[in-house]
């Protein structure tokens, strides 16, 4: 089975129990290969390395990601983190008297580029919710003034997965856009922004896509932000004709890639969503498998799960007293998890197995009872 044969394409798996993937995916050998490859032939021949590689104008790592979430390569642009594709939608698309609107379970990098906003005449309401009630209380405030709903397909601290469908169907019905952050989901979960219904997305590379830091992509529906709210040199529609008085906004994607970008770690992801995309339904499967395993063996000892089971993929949260240090008990023990919200959570990819996650569970239970 692929899953199982991967593992050994992962080497952290040789020395610790590694369920952190929510916060940081360990790199993959093909991934660190892919990218040790550019860094190599720029290494030996500098400046051609990187012309090989941007003739296309970077199409070859487009077609990828657009391939893994369904969409067109021109809709595709790379950004440096999730933050900042945020504040790119932020500050184009809305206006004096819009309303946005998110929730009280978000990170806070979907949340505080709107608060920038609000001396501008930007109203944020950020709506208190539990993970049974998001889609409910965000569709029971939409009204002709909202512009934006922000929402995480799965959220960071408490694992539940969102009907963003539903959520999306409701907003058009008002005339409204959503920018879906999908880096808590996209390698672990199908994500298809047509079949979804979403405006914009937006995931850096580096979580459950195993990419490296400073890899990530901004999804814009066509026809949508033509104008970008940043110029930089690479805005230009002429951009190698390194004239200053000379400007022509670019129409693709790299209007909003103002400058250099990290050609390397993009590559890797580009890699991983190569390999994501060929294995998509194994993978999504077995990732369930892990998740379903880890909140019934959880259950199972008498242990409060935060994380609803019919609704979630990859992150489980078990709640605990003090998860701060029970992660940095179960760190002792070579299980790398993370303290989030009122719990630890447990990140399982689709190299982990079950044993993992059995092993993983009974620390935190023996840990919490002694």
């Amino acid at each position: 089975m692929f899953c199982e044969d991967f593992r050994t394409q992962v080497p952290i798996t040789q020395k610790y129990i590694y369920l952190n993937h929510a916060a940081i995916s360990p790199t993959p050998l093909p991934v660190l290969f892919e990218t040790f490859r550019y860094l190599y032939e720029v290494a030996n021949d500098g400046s051609l390395a990187d012309n090989r590689e941007e003739q296309d104008e970077l199409l070859h790592i487009r077609q990828k990601i657009s391939k893994l979430i369904n969409s067109e390569p021109q809709e595709i642009s790379f950004i440096p983190n999730t933050s900042y594709g945020i504040n790119v939608i932020a500050h184009s698309l809305l206006s004096k008297g819009d309303e946005v609107i998110t929730d009280s379970l978000e990170f806070p990098a979907t949340v505080y580029p709107f608060i920038k906003l609000k001396s501008k005449g930007i109203k944020l309401n950020l709506i208190d919710v539990t993970p049974y009630d998001i889609e409910d209380k965000i569709i029971s405030q939409l009204n002709d003034r909202t512009k934006l709903v922000v929402i995480s397909h799965v959220s960071f601290n408490t694992g539940v997965k969102i009907d963003v469908k539903r959520i999306s169907e409701e907003i058009k019905k008002v005339g409204g856009y959503i920018l879906l952050d999908v880096i808590q989901s996209l390698g672990t979960t199908k994500v298809d922004v047509k079949d979804l219904n979403v405006d914009f997305a937006v995931a850096g590379g580096y979580k459950w896509m195993m990419s490296p830091q400073g890899s990530g992509f901004l999804y814009v529906k066509n026809e949508l932000i033509k104008d970008p709210p940043f110029y930089g040199w690479k805005t230009s529609k002429n951009y190698l004709d390194f004239d200053a008085k000379s400007f022509s906004l670019e129409e693709g994607p790299r209007r909003f890639e103002i400058g250099t970008i990290d050609i390397a770690a993009n590559l890797g992801m580009a890699k991983s969503a190569e390999i994501l995309q060929e294995h998509n339904s194994e993978i999504e499967k077995r990732v369930k498998e892990l998740s379903d395993h880890a909140i019934d063996s959880a259950t199972d000892k008498g242990l409060e799960v935060i994380t609803p089971k019919e609704k979630k993929a990859g992150i489980v949260v078990v709640k605990t007293e003090n998860p701060r240090k029970v992660s940095v008990e179960l760190m002792g023990k070579g299980i790398i998890t993370s303290p989030r919200g009122n719990g630890i959570r447990i990140s399982t990819h689709f190299y982990n197995t079950l044993e993992e996650v059995e092993k993983t569970i009974s620390s935190i239970y023996s840990i919490v009872t002694k």
